[in-house]
């Protein structure tokens, strides 16, 4: 049993649990405690979940995906079978149990085997399985696809432009996949999630700008002909004293049964990051919307507890669109001008009543956005979850994306990164990078394909992209050939210009927004001199996690990389970070797991 896990030989009659295995339960208790909770508050937390009893079980196995069944005992049901037993009558006790079997199926509670009674000296979980058909594989999980990026010639096409990706969803899919040891779908890769996954020490800000723009150049390993452009923007941090509003909305609809305690866990840890003056409320929904708490006091952590405690598993469809307009409202009403006002959506992003499209979620979002109310999305699931709707909606509201599929990924994205999740510090930003047709002849940047943008896109100030937080990286890797281009496609009219100094290998843009609204820009020429320095480890790490996104996606333009090449980038990295940069969020080890099956 764990340290204060619950064992009951007699249940009470229609009771809901959540059964856990020791390990589970003892993991359970260690991540509350990690987020700094007292005894009582990990006891209550780990003992209890969105209104059903967690109970530590001998036979309960450790589920490594941590999507927790709530399972339903009626202690009448053993009685009964009991009864007819004694009285040695099969088919009576099998009559009285029928009416229960059946119940038990239309509630959706436990197996149908559980609920049926020994029969003729068969066991009843052989009875049921000799009768099972065999249930076919199906998995409902959505995404978009998006063509890779082709290569071009800076003659054709002078610009790359595309909007910051600062996610963490793809990198917490694909590790996850990886760790459980299932195939990775290669739609679900977005190669710039996995290369921004990881917290590059690059420079900060200086003299009151919001970014500094670092770069380095260094050899492409899958290409020899090549060579790899890092291009890292750091944002500044965020000034302290920020008042945080934020409505936390929790989906609590018959798809999200399984994840409640990853749910319950992500809200908590959100809630503990907060501190005297920030307030939060909590929202359920599914087939109604329910205010389980207004306006609470952060640092109230008892009342805290006592809130998430309050919210009840109900069930039932998902009423996704009603619940974020409620949230919406609810923060409208109670707009803090001076601080961080902000829904967090809680879900698996499976909404079947009212507004349900991808496209129509995102034209809501993007018309409240300017009220100034964010929005950001935790997303869940293994195999019924929409990632395509949930990307969209955090892209339109100003927001992040974050996936969760395990107790790590909260620490590693929620807990660990939240200020810079919280405080937007520039929105709608819009990355060009123009390469010297005298010096690139060929280039292609790897990732960001679903996020590339046309010239007028760019230069469009209505136009609703991602945001960066405090203190946030985003990371760009540039795959180019050098020397002059030549043009591919020829025009009639149009001849390209190839003028500009002659040491300047590329002109990076930047067009954003403050907070506040304003439309500013940032430039910066990239000259060979600058590109002269030895690469350092977060180079190195840009490469691996690129090389690492390409063989996963298995995309088209990996050119030679193969499974040995990235071990041998693996060992050079693996060398070069003991005594440097800490490794964190287990990128090695993952990768390591990964060459293993």
């Amino acid at each position: 049993m764990g340290l204060f896990g619950k064992k009951k030989k007699n249940r009470p009659t229609k009771q809901r649990y959540i059964p856990i295995s020791e390990k589970q339960y003892e993991e359970l208790y260690a991540f509350y405690e990690k987020l700094g909770l007292s005894e009582e508050q990990c006891r209550a937390l780990s003992d209890q979940c969105f209104g059903f009893e967690v109970i530590v079980e001998k036979e309960a196995q450790y589920v490594d995906d941590w999507e927790l069944p709530v399972r339903s005992v009626r202690s009448y049901m053993s009685e009964a079978s009991a009864r007819g037993r004694m009285m040695g009558a099969p088919g009576a006790a099998m009559g009285r149990a029928m009416p229960m079997m059946k119940m038990a199926v239309s509630d959706a509670c436990m197996p149908m085997a559980e609920a049926c009674p020994p029969m003729m000296g068969m066991p009843a979980v052989e009875m049921m399985e000799e009768c099972r058909e065999p249930e076919p594989e199906f998995n409902s999980a959505e995404t978009h696809h998006a063509e890779e990026i082709e290569n071009a010639t800076p003659l054709d096409r002078p610009q790359i432009i595309f909007s910051a990706n600062v996610n963490t969803a793809s990198w917490a899919y694909v590790r996850n996949r990886v760790m459980l040891g299932n195939r990775v779908e290669p739609d679900f890769v977005r190669v710039e999630e996995i290369i921004n996954s990881y917290p590059y020490k690059l420079k900060k800000p200086k003299d009151g700008s919001l970014f500094r723009v670092s770069t380095q150049m260094g050899p492409c390993p899958w290409d020899p002909e090549s060579e790899l452009l890092m291009v890292g923007i750091k944002g500044k941090k965020a000034d302290k004293g920020v008042a945080q509003n934020l409505a936390l909305l929790v989906d609590v609809s018959g798809s999200m049964e399984d994840r409640w305690v990853l749910v319950q866990m992500s809200v908590m840890a959100i809630i503990s990051k907060m501190g005297k003056g920030d307030h939060v409320s909590i929202i359920a929904y599914s087939d109604n919307t329910t205010t389980v708490v207004e306006n609470l006091e952060c640092s109230d952590m008892d009342k805290c507890v006592k809130a998430v405690l309050s919210i009840e598993g109900i069930g039932g469809c998902t009423r996704g669109s009603e619940g974020m307009e409620n949230a919406y409202r609810f923060l409208q009403a109670n707009f803090d001008p001076e601080g961080n006002n902000r829904v967090f959506v809680f879900t698996d992003g499976d909404f079947n009543f009212g507004v349900t499209s991808e496209g129509g979620l995102s034209e809501m979002i993007r018309k409240k956005r300017e009220t100034g109310i964010y929005l950001s999305i935790v997303g869940f699931g293994q195999s019924n979850f929409k990632d395509n709707k949930m990307e969209a909606m955090a892209q339109n509201g100003n927001g992040n994306y974050t996936f969760v599929a395990s107790p790590g990924d909260i620490l590693d994205f929620l807990w660990e990164r939240l200020v810079s999740s919280l405080v937007t510090v520039a929105k709608d930003v819009k990355i060009s990078v123009e390469l010297n047709p005298q010096l690139v002849k060929e280039y292609r940047l790897i990732g960001y394909d679903a996020r590339v943008l046309t010239q007028q896109e760019f230069n469009d100030t209505e136009k609703a992209v991602d945001g960066i937080g405090s203190k946030h990286n985003v990371v760009a890797m540039i795959q180019l050939k050098r020397g002059k281009a030549q043009q591919q496609y020829q025009t009639r009219y149009v001849t390209p210009q190839t003028g500009g100094p002659a040491d300047e290998l590329a002109f990076i843009e930047i067009h954003y927004k403050t907070p506040e609204g304003e439309n500013c820009e940032y430039t910066q020429p990239i000259t060979l001199g600058d590109l002269e320095k030895e690469p350092d480890l977060n180079f190195q790490i840009a490469v691996l996690l690129a090389a690492f996104g390409l063989y996963v996606k298995d995309s088209d333009y990996k050119g030679k990389l193969d499974q040995a090449m990235l071990k041998d980038l693996l060992e050079k990295v693996t060398a070069a970070s003991e005594g440097g940069m800490k490794e964190k969020y287990g990128h090695l080890e993952i990768l390591r797991a990964a060459l293993k099956r």
